[in-house]
């Protein structure tokens, strides 16, 4: 064979050498890509995720702010029910967090050793039966423009029994005449998504009547 022909050959297997160089590099490059493409949609995701959680989370707290005006004031709204709550008279609260006016939202306390109410209560952004915010209160609440709430959020109040601990070296006596109640609120705030939710509860305790109740 002539040193041409061999040279030829030669000069065939070099390209062909890197040819599939070249085309190992596409491939790295390529999945390289995919993989950084998919790490920022993940990126993104978990960002927007954690935006959404923040948003319902200040939903929620903004609704136990607005039912702790609703139950202890000040509350100038012409529709106010601060007169409903006292540590004493529960005739207001109702099974099932049912009820309609002014009763909306309020709870009666379930057995003890059951389900207590608010695990059953409706919270759902089309709930009848709990209290949307600003509902007894006046206030406003923006929602379904841009990062904000999909839906406003809602909360509840059950009443429930006052073990005592609210003061110092103090019991709550065992007598039926003496027996006093705490309000336990059960909020919900829902992000941009309405799939996004938070729940968040405090007690309230309210010793005395609201000035101009009986």
């Amino acid at each position: 064979m002539s040193a041409h022909a061999l040279m030829g050959r030669g000069v065939f297997a070099e390209r062909g050498f890197s040819l599939i160089v070249v085309l190992l590099l596409l491939v790295i490059v390529t999945v390289l890509g995919i993989g950084a493409a998919q790490l920022a949609l993940v990126n993104e995701r978990s960002a927007r995720n954690d935006r959404d959680s923040e948003i319902a989370l200040q939903a929620a707290d903004a609704a136990l702010m607005d039912a702790e005006l609703d139950v202890l004031g000040p509350n100038q709204a012409a529709s106010a029910r601060l007169c409903l709550f006292n540590d004493k008279d529960v005739a207001p609260f109702v099974a099932g967090c049912g009820g309609a006016g002014s009763s909306l939202g309020l709870c009666a306390p379930n057995e003890p050793g059951t389900t207590p109410a608010w695990m059953q209560a409706d919270l759902s952004p089309t709930s009848k039966t709990a209290v949307e915010y600003g509902t007894f209160t006046g206030q406003k609440y923006v929602t379904g423009q841009g990062a904000t709430p999909a839906a406003l959020p809602r909360y509840i109040v059950e009443v429930i029994r006052n073990n005592g601990g609210w003061q110092a070296m103090r019991l709550e006596s065992a007598s039926a005449g003496n027996a006093t109640n705490i309000f336990r609120v059960t909020a919900i705030g829902f992000g941009v998504g309405k799939e996004t939710q938070v729940v968040l509860q405090t007690n309230l305790y309210k010793p005395t009547v609201s000035a101009g109740c009986p």
